[in-house]
């Protein structure tokens, strides 16, 4: 019955370092939005989207906003407020009110540190891991993440358990223990990314830990509650099929839609089999045909094949062979047998009409 959760992927998946590096990023830029090396409006938009601590300043001085509040951090940082360095920092790094200037976000970053903030001490590490605005060193940016952890910063403590779960980077030998302690001080924490991690720990009794799918289950629930899609998806596979909790349908499909209207690629096929069979929801053929779409384009091999046969024998949609053919070759480029079989069918039939 674990078999339904394998299409999940994880926090960090078993790859090759280069593969580990880049799912570091996504709870590394909770806090700073190291994600990208172009694109402004995406960093800009993460910092707005932050409660900044510094109040802005009461009267506009000028027509831009970003530039007010910029003077004032800079103002207040000067002064040598910790928060006021980290908030200029991350003004800096982002290019909110000034130019973009990564020494320059390293060097509030470092006087906010100094005097003990732990976001500061956290993006440090994070500079020093993808080498902006300070020199390359990951052994540097896991000494960091120690400094912020011990702190209770909750997601460089997650990013602790992931060096040690994996055991990529040089110096720094893998230890599940290590790994699995760091986790679970995260996700006590509070941090979702942290708390689906350990779910799946103990869902396949993985990382050091015993099979345990009561408190699988209940991670699942905490990161689901806090919108994680990873969790939501889970929880409701947990429901559907009764693992750590009595089966309930209705209440899987509800956590599949809420997946799903994320993106998360396997939810939006499990809800489409849901209003495609009825279960836990009304049959809606419609709906299973849009949302089998939303999957197949995300590259999902089963959604690709289900819509394929909805095109096939006119399920939800008019009959086109032709369209039924496109996502079979999908499906079938992925390895898919059942949609390289019915490819196979219609190439044949096609050949015996000629």
């Amino acid at each position: 019955m674990r078999a339904f959760l394998r299409g999940v992927s994880s926090a960090v998946p078993r790859a090759a370092s280069a593969r580990a590096l880049t799912t570091l990023r996504l709870p590394l830029a909770r806090y700073t939005p190291l994600v990208a090396s172009t694109p402004l409006s995406p960093l800009c938009a993460s910092l707005r989207g932050r409660v900044w601590s510094l109040s802005p300043p009461a009267r506009s001085m000028s027509s831009d906003p970003d530039v007010d509040y910029f003077n004032t951090v800079k103002d207040m940082a000067d002064k040598g407020s910790a928060e006021a360095q980290f908030n200029l920092g991350m003004c800096y790094m982002a290019g909110r009110g000034c130019d973009m200037d990564e020494p320059q976000a390293v060097k509030y970053y470092t006087l906010s540190a100094e005097q003990g903030n732990a976001e500061a001490l956290y993006n440090l590490g994070v500079c020093s891991y993808y080498g902006r605005g300070v020199e390359k060193d990951k052994m540097e940016a896991i000494q960091w993440y120690a400094k912020a952890a011990d702190k209770g910063h909750t997601p460089a403590q997650f990013a602790l358990g992931v060096c040690y779960e994996k055991g990529f980077l040089p110096g720094l030998e893998k230890d599940t223990k290590k790994a699995i302690v760091f986790f679970e001080k995260a996700a006590e924490g509070g941090d979702a990314a942290a708390q689906f991690k350990l779910g799946e720990a103990y869902y396949y009794g993985r990382t050091g830990v015993t099979e345990d799918f009561d408190r699988a289950f209940k991670l699942f629930k905490m990161a689901a509650d806090q919108g994680l899609a990873k969790g939501q998806y889970n929880l409701g596979m947990c429901y559907y099929y009764g693992q750590g909790v009595e089966n309930n349908e209705a209440t899987a499909a509800e956590l599949f839609l809420k997946a799903a209207v994320q993106g998360h690629p396997q939810a939006e096929y499990q809800i489409a089999s849901c209003y495609y069979t009825g279960k836990g929801v009304e049959k809606d053929m419609d709906k299973a045909v849009t949302w089998f779409t939303k999957a197949a384009n995300q590259s999902h091999p089963v959604a690709q094949y289900s819509l394929a046969q909805c095109y096939y024998y006119g399920r939800g949609v008019e009959k086109d062979e032709d369209k039924a053919m496109q996502f079979y070759k999908m499906a079938a480029s992925q390895g898919h047998a059942q949609a390289k079989y019915w490819l196979g069918i219609i190439i044949q039939n096609r050949q015996k009409a000629e």
